[in-house]
């Protein structure tokens, strides 16, 4: 059992990696930092699990930000933790696979490279696309990197909207449009629609059309950690305990304590109580407002606002060992994206056997994951919370017509089955304590805008994906980033 000290300067609950930044910012400035994670191991959604003998993510398709000047890499230069963590470039980025198309994918270029090819009657409109997705990662990339509104000073605040015209012109245009709209106001072909609109494995077509447009027109290349998701966490972990942070795993907070207007500390659920000069919660953000700090302590209006906003969905997760070495197979893609339909309303619904997939195969860039000759294998379909009343009785029947569809890009594959994990919404929930397992925090909508930080309370801030509209690690190391700012600014 974790021993504490009495009083910290920090105690922030949740070690995803929002928490994590957060946490290992405030200690290299000098901080008493305290990091309490309700599981066995930091990360949140950016870990990874071991199943006989198989080394499986548990959200973590892959990253971006981690080239020289990207958000990651300045994030860990910062701490002096670039070089613990070895990242690798992904080539090609993503295989695309549906009826009468096979497209590997490494940047913008090679994809609209590939879609005039394929469609030769919508080259105009492809390119025309195109250069709006660029021209909109970059007013993006400008708009993440500008002083967040929580940190920033009343003329900078003001000066906002006229900046917004100017500088973020086509960012602010999309970001009040769904991806549907965008995708079906560019094209005429409907497979074309359907094959532009489930490029991306965690966004749905009513998403805020600038998130998918940001990722299609990025000039960063993507990436994955040597060891899996799990070493960007404990390089997080690491560095904040090297600076003199502390990190208590199985340590869960029952609630958080409040004198006045104040949050002074938290107390554990084996009754433990810690005091401290500020919290941050990193947990999600339901959980955090009604569940930790309590409804008394919040207005109203902010408690209906919390309880109408439209969580992300979940996902269902068949992780698999199996008996062929796919890489040697020819496999070259560590993500594929599993198209059966070419009809988006069967793309996105919640049937098994014509919902798009998305297959990752980490074991081709990180052979560590799997022993030699075999492949670890996931299957990720996205779903609603409440598609399935009883998950714990369906999972299984779900799971089988998910390998069965998946065996249309891996023949056989069930027939090389060594061992098999299942991650249903149900247990994301259970296990991360996000909401009905919600994978990206809030619901990224059209016109969805930025959550502050800050809370109706004193010396309490929020970290995480449920503060960034679309998550992501990049976001969320920002998020921590900026927590850490907040709290660095008290006297």
């Amino acid at each position: 059992m974790p021993s504490f000290k009495d009083t910290y300067d920090v105690v922030i609950v949740g070690a995803g990696i929002g928490g994590l930044t957060c946490g290992a910012f405030l200690a290299k400035n000098k901080k008493s930092v305290l990091v309490l994670e309700q599981n066995g191991r930091p990360g949140g959604y950016c870990s990874s699990f071991e199943h006989r003998g198989y080394v499986f993510d548990t959200g973590l398709l892959y990253l971006t930000g981690c080239e020289l000047g990207g958000s990651v890499y300045q994030a860990l230069d910062s701490l002096g933790l670039r070089e613990s963590v070895d990242f690798m470039r992904i080539r090609p980025a993503t295989r695309l696979i549906g009826t009468g198309y096979d497209f590997r994918i490494s940047s913008s270029e090679e994809l609209e490279d590939k879609l005039t090819q394929a469609f030769p009657l919508e080259t105009l409109a492809i390119r025309q696309f195109m250069s709006e997705c660029r021209a909109v990662a970059d007013e993006t990339g400008r708009l993440l990197n500008r002083k967040p509104a929580d940190l920033a000073n009343v003329w900078q605040k003001m000066a906002w909207p006229i900046l917004s015209l100017v500088r973020y012109r086509r960012a602010m245009v999309y970001g009040r449009k769904s991806w549907r709209q965008v995708v079906d106001g560019f094209f005429s072909d409907p497979k074309l629609r359907a094959i532009v609109l489930s490029l991306f494995p965690l966004y749905d077509p009513g998403v805020m059309a600038r998130l998918p447009m940001m990722e299609l027109g990025s000039r960063e290349d993507r990436y994955y950690p040597r060891r899996g998701a799990q070493a960007l966490a404990d390089a997080l972990a690491d560095g904040m305990q090297r600076y003199g942070g502390h990190l208590a795993l199985n340590s869960a907070v029952d609630r958080l304590l409040v004198e006045g207007r104040r949050v002074v500390g938290v107390k554990l659920k084996d009754g433990t109580q810690i005091r401290a000069r500020h919290v941050v919660s990193n947990a999600d953000a339901r959980q955090t407002f009604l569940r930790l700090l309590g409804e008394q302590y919040i207005s109203s209006r902010f408690i209906a606002r919390l309880n109408g906003g439209t969580l992300s969905p979940s996902a269902f997760v068949v992780s698999l060992g199996v008996s062929l070495n796919l890489k040697a197979m020819g496999f070259d893609a560590a993500t594929i994206v599993y198209n059966p339909s070419d009809d988006p309303d069967r793309l996105f619904g919640t049937d098994p056997a014509n919902c798009r997939l998305g297959i990752t195969i980490h074991s081709i860039l990180e052979p560590s994951q799997a022993p030699d000759s075999t492949s670890a294998v996931q299957i990720v379909a996205l779903f609603p919370y409440d598609a399935v009343q009883d998950w714990k009785a369906e999972e299984e029947a779900i799971a089988d017509r998910l390998v069965a569809s998946a065996e249309k890009v891996i023949p056989r594959l069930s027939n090389h089955i060594l061992c098999r994990h299942i991650n249903s919404p149900a247990s994301l929930e259970e296990s991360t304590s996000n909401t009905h397992g919600a994978v990206l925090g809030w619901y990224p909508a059209p016109r969805t805008r930025t959550r502050s930080q800050r809370t109706p309370v004193k010396n309490f801030y929020q970290a995480g994906q449920w503060t960034y509209t679309g998550g992501g690690v990049p976001a969320t190391i920002a998020s921590g980033r900026n927590a850490a700012q907040l709290v660095l600014r008290r006297k």
